[in-house]
């Protein structure tokens, strides 16, 4: 009796402890769809290679092909493309339609011999041109192909694969170069196979609720990954027939992806719904829809978690359509005994998929979860507790922490993290002197699809005179891209005594450059606006202190210059007409000072200075000489206020009065009436 009894007391701590399924808080699935559906599924990669997609968006701008040079008598491969990892169901008693862009060059046609093997698991079915010799005429055109399939049962974990079989090609009228080629993968040789199979399978979770919050998952697993979701053109979830708004929360799931909607319940309580999944994999084709399914599930009062799920797992960073980004930023140029020091502030500017990736980040900063991304368990915890960790709040102590840690992290989590290139966008941190990171939430600091701002400052020293790159293309090029659109607005300033010679950013398609130049220095407004990852550019200049380039010293000499002009024009034209002078000083100066504020080159505004001081002298020699008449009136304007002088007849010693400045001078005697002439 008495070993029974330490036997159950042995055995009682694992009946009351609860399960794994349970402590991890797993859920239960049912799988809810899908049938065979009828799918067009594009031709894409190498001939040797290929793979099968059923979204357009990756078809790219040139074409891939294989080549046909030489007449065909045996049969050879053309190519093969794949789509691996099927899901289990049922392919319908069909017939499967291929169509084949083909190029028929330096000959009048061919007469070809095609067949395709179509090969779903173990089961490989053949489809043949409608004639054993088809002619294709020169040019591009079109051949299609049937290929009968027979009911059959998918396993999981099967492949798809296409084979172009060649039997017989021969060329009519052939000349020198004849060829044939088959063309797939872009746009103008859409490549394709259409027909009935299951493309994906869904699985509906166990509804989990958070106060007046409940969270519907459904994890969707199919052979296309997260393309699924980035080019599907629809995915919604209704329950009992409305749709549930808002953007779901997508997380990689061991056997899929999980996506999860938040439903608020107006009404708290017990609640029995019906849910359906809506998929339609491509535009104008046919929706895939689940069954509907009841699910019952009880919410409560409170604010719950704020109406955003917050998954266990690591949310993805992107499902392939991508998050925007903003970049803004300043530079400034200044001296620093007798060296040139360049400040930068660059704030970073993340949306959508991202920021609720960053925010779920900050809140398990520390976290020794080895599920987590590198990026975010090469942060310390340092004073984080786990009373702040995974709190659904972003913590003052967390924000901190961030900030403090990035000043050494701050490379790998740009490049590992956001998917861009540090030194094209802040500059080579090995240079820096100083460097400081802050973290604006835009006031928000739940963690939820909410805006998020990193500041990244520096301070570093730079040669003077040397040409450099102040920012280029900075975004990595992804097959599943981070980021759909992003945007800049970058300052550029220098001081009064510096500036950035040879300022340039080249053809840069959708991004603007705009340069002044103010006495106390230059500035400069690169922008763009709805970028692509794909833009190209590189803004450089040669920073320099050097006195023909400051700006304030420009401007003095540049006036120096235009003033010397003007005063000797003006001495050289003193008897001369000066209309045209004037006229060209104020059209000529306008113009340089001009070329001065759009910050043209220096030597450039001092040349045009020089030129035009060059044609004043000219026009004032060449100006026609003031008339004689003019020249008394202008010389009797300025003795008008002088006093008449008087003087005494030599005859009679009449004083008489001489009436004008003007000589000589002939005036008649008032005494004797004498004509008198007085010369000076």
């Amino acid at each position: 009796m008495r070993q029974v009894l330490v036997a159950l007391l042995m055995l009682a701590p694992l009946v009351f402890v609860p399960t794994a399924t349970a402590a991890e808080g797993r859920s239960t699935s049912e799988i809810i769809c899908c049938p065979a559906t009828d799918v067009e599924l594009f031709m894409l990669g190498s001939a040797d290679s290929g793979s099968l997609s059923p979204f357009s968006e990756r078809l790219g701008d040139d074409p891939e092909s294989a080549v046909i040079a030489n007449a065909v008598t045996s049969e050879e491969v053309v190519a093969t493309w794949r789509l691996q990892d099927l899901y289990a169901g049922t392919v319908p008693d069909g017939t499967w339609t291929i169509s084949l862009p083909v190029l028929v060059e330096n000959a009048g046609g061919a007469q070809v011999n095609f067949t395709v093997e179509v090969a779903i698991g173990s089961n490989v079915y053949v489809g043949a041109l409608p004639a054993p010799s088809t002619f294709v005429g020169a040019g591009e055109s079109t051949i299609t192909f049937d290929v009968p399939i027979e009911e059959s049962t998918v396993s999981d974990g099967w492949d798809l694969e296409v084979v172009l079989l060649a039997r017989t090609v021969v060329f009519s009228v052939p000349q020198s170069g004849s060829q044939l080629s088959v063309l797939w993968g872009a746009d103008g040789a859409e490549a394709s196979i259409s027909g009935e199979f299951s493309a994906v399978e869904m699985r509906l979770l166990d509804v989990e609720t958070d106060g007046a919050d409940a969270y519907i998952g459904v994890v969707l697993s199919s052979p296309f990954g997260t393309d699924l979701l980035a080019f599907s053109d629809d995915l919604s979830l209704r329950l009992d027939g409305s749709v549930v708004s808002g953007d779901p929360v997508e997380t990689q799931s061991a056997d899929g992806i999980r996506v999860t909607w938040t439903y608020t319940d107006d009404d708290p309580g017990e609640q029995t719904m019906s849910v359906e999944v809506t998929l339609r994999l491509q535009s104008g084709g046919a929706s895939i829809t689940s069954e509907p399914t009841e699910v019952t599930f009880t919410t409560e009062d409170g604010e719950g978690g704020g109406g955003s799920y917050y998954p266990s797992e690591e949310p993805l960073r992107t499902t392939g359509a991508g998050s925007s980004l903003i970049v803004v930023g300043s530079m400034e140029l200044s001296q620093d005994r007798g060296e040139l020091v360049l400040e930068r502030q660059t704030a970073i500017t993340l949306d959508g998929e991202m920021s609720f990736w960053m925010r779920w980040s900050l809140d398990h900063l520390g976290s020794e979860d080895l599920a987590l991304s590198p990026t975010i368990r090469s942060f310390r915890a340092g004073g984080v507790g786990d009373e702040e960790r995974e709190s659904r709040m972003i913590e003052s102590i967390e924000r901190q922490e961030f900030e403090q840690q990035m000043g050494k992290l701050h490379v790998s989590f740009l490049s590992n993290g956001l998917g861009l290139k540090p030194d094209e966008l802040i500059g080579d941190s090995g240079e820096f002197d100083t460097v400081g990171v802050s973290l604006d939430l835009h006031g928000d600091e739940r963690v939820i699809s909410h805006p998020v701002t990193i500041t990244i400052r520096s301070r570093e020293r730079v040669a003077d005179g040397t040409l450099i790159d102040l920012v280029r293309d900075f975004i990595v090029v992804q097959p599943v891209p981070f980021w759909s659109d992003w945007s800049i607005d970058l300052t550029l300033k220098t001081s009064g005594l510096t500036s950035l010679v040879g300022l340039d950013v080249g053809e840069a398609e959708g991004l603007t450059l705009n340069h002044r130049r103010m006495p106390m220095g230059e500035s400069a407004v690169l922008s763009g606006e709805d970028l692509n990852q794909g833009v190209t550019f590189e803004l450089i200049a040669a920073p320099t202190s050097a006195p023909l380039y400051a700006p304030l010293l420009v401007l003095i000499g540049t006036l120096g210059i235009l003033a010397g002009g003007l005063a000797l024009g003006w001495r050289v034209s003193r008897q001369r007409v000066r209309t045209l002078l004037m006229t060209e000083v104020v059209l000529l100066s306008i113009i340089v000072m001009a070329m001065f504020l759009f910050a043209y080159p220096s030597m450039f505004v001092f040349g045009a200075a020089g030129s035009s001081v060059f044609i004043w002298g000219v026009t004032a020699l060449v100006s026609p000489r003031a008339s004689r008449q003019r020249a008394a009136s202008s010389s009797a304007k300025v003795n008008r206020n002088l006093p008449l002088p008087t003087f005494a007849c030599p005859a009679c010693g009449t004083v008489n009065d001489v009436p004008s400045h003007e000589r000589p001078l002939r005036i008649v005697c008032q005494g004797c009436q004498r004509g008198i002439t007085i010369q000076g």
